[in-house]
This record gives C-alpha cells, sequence and structure tokens, in this order.
C-alpha cells in the first residue's frame, strides 16, 4: 500500500497463459472499497479460456455486470442507502495478434510503441466530462479540485457501462496498467522516460519507487507486460520467459 492508508483497496490479476491482465482499486473513501476489489479480481480469477476470444471477452463483461450487482446487494444489505461499495476496473488481454482493453473508471492502460508512451484509456470522470463539454481546458484537468470524482465503477450504477478499445498487438509493444496512485504521483511525461529501459522488471521498481518517494498518498498497483512476436508463426505469444511484473505497495 501507499505510505498513507492503511487498508489497501488494490488488487490485481496476472494471467498470461490466457493472455488476461487486470488492476482494480476500490473506490477510495467509500466503505468496503478493499472487499468490492477483491470480488472483482475474484470474478475474473476463475475464468478459463473456451470458444473464440470474443467470447472469452463477453465472458469478462458478463462476470464484471454480475459483480457489478453483487456489489450493489451487498451495498445496500450492509449499508442501506447511506453508501456505495465500489471498485473501478482495466482488463488487458492479448490473442492471436490483437488486444482488447476494457475499463470503468479511471484506473489506467498505457502503450509504450516507437519510443512513445500514450494513455490508451480515458478516465470516467467528472473532469473529462467538462473537458468534453468545453468548460474546462484540458491543461487544467489534472489539478482540477474534481479530479478524483469518477463517474463510472463496478458497483456505482445498476447498469453497468464498461468502454472497450481493440488493436493490433506488435512485437515489442509494453503496456501499463495501473490504479490512479500512480498517475496522482506521477505525470505522464516522468512515467514515460522510464521505458526507455524496455525492461518491465526495471521499469516497474522504478515507478514504484519513484511514486513512494513522492509521498504515494494512495495505493499503488501497476502492471507492465511486454510483447514478444514470433514472425514465423501467425498467431502472438507472449512467452513464458519473456519479463512481465507486477507490483502492489
Amino acid at each position: 500500500m501507499g505510505t498513507v492508508r492503511e487498508v489497501n483497496e488494490d488488487n490485481y490479476i496476472e494471467r498470461p497463459e490466457l493472455g488476461l491482465w487486470v488492476v482494480a482499486d476500490g473506490m477510495g473513501g467509500h466503505s468496503a472499497g478493499d472487499i468490492a476489489s477483491t470480488m472483482v479480481v475474484d470474478a475474473l480469477s476463475v475464468l478459463e479460456r473456451t470458444g473464440s476470444n470474443e467470447a472469452f471477452i463477453q465472458k469478462i463483461v458478463d462476470t464484471l455486470s454480475i459483480t457489478n450487482q453483487k456489489l450493489r446487494q451487498m451495498a445496500f444489505s450492509r449499508f442501506g442507502k447511506k453508501s456505495m461499495v465500489g471498485s473501478t476496473v482495466v482488463v488487458l488481454v492479448c490473442f492471436d495478434n490483437k488486444y482488447t482493453i476494457l475499463w470503468a473508471g479511471d484506473s489506467r492502460a498505457y502503450l509504450y510503441n516507437s519510443g512513445k508512451l500514450d494513455q490508451v484509456t480515458r478516465d470516467h470522470s467528472h473532469v473529462n466530462e467538462l473537458v468534453d463539454s468545453g468548460a474546462l481546458p484540458q491543461d487544467e484537468a489534472e489539478a482540477h479540485p474534481l479530479a478524483n470524482v469518477i463517474t463510472r465503477a463496478i458497483g456505482a450504477a445498476q447498469d453497468l457501462n464498461i468502454d472497450r478499445l481493440d488493436g493490433d498487438l506488435n512485437s515489442g509493444d509494453i503496456f501499463l496498467l495501473c490504479s490512479d496512485g500512480l498517475n496522482k504521483e506521477l505525470t505522464d511525461g516522468e512515467i514515460q522516460q522510464f521505458f526507455t529501459t524496455e525492461n518491465v522488471v526495471d521499469i516497474n521498481k522504478a515507478l514504484i519507487h519513484s511514486a513512494l518517494i513522492r509521498g504515494a498518498k494512495d495505493n499503488i498497483t501497476a502492471i507492465s507486460v511486454k510483447v514478444d512476436m514470433d514472425d514465423e508463426k501467425d498467431d502472438y505469444t507472449i512467452p513464458a520467459q519473456s519479463l512481465k511484473t507486477s507490483d502492489m505497495v
């Protein structure tokens, strides 16, 4: 966990044999956020691949929708209408030269390619809604007092709305999944500088260390995944010997 919070509300999954990685962040300030993120990863951890990749992705979406209802039922039974139990989630699925990212909330996915790091998810936040409406300049978003107010999460609404992004995998791509505890402490430019080594073990260690030095007011979870492609095969692999790591502090 970070240097301030006593309870770690972050959770994660690494299942490279399925091409599945997940980061979930229990909603800070709400009751039982750690339980919420645990329920999300526990539900996804037992999934297996059957049928097509699209069927597997749909299974993930269905599982998140079921977990959404369970969290709402738990919140009502424990706290009535006074509180909410919720968790953000960001999911990376890699299969057959393609990737899919699913997310709800402000846990992020980044993609490092050709020397550049891009945030490929867009935070579901009140501030981003203001930016989209033209009421707030983009360069003022990060420092806005409502920057931490999210508009989507597992357990937050009756109907779960998951965003999806699909793309092609390239050898050497590095994905970073992280809870907002990381980008609260480090700017995107500061995060990018650690990717010049292209060694995901070193990347994660440096990211976590740097965030902790800043004070780490929130829990920090980061998963870095490097893609290795075999040009002689039609399918993609992330071999067991390739470097992948996750850190929770």
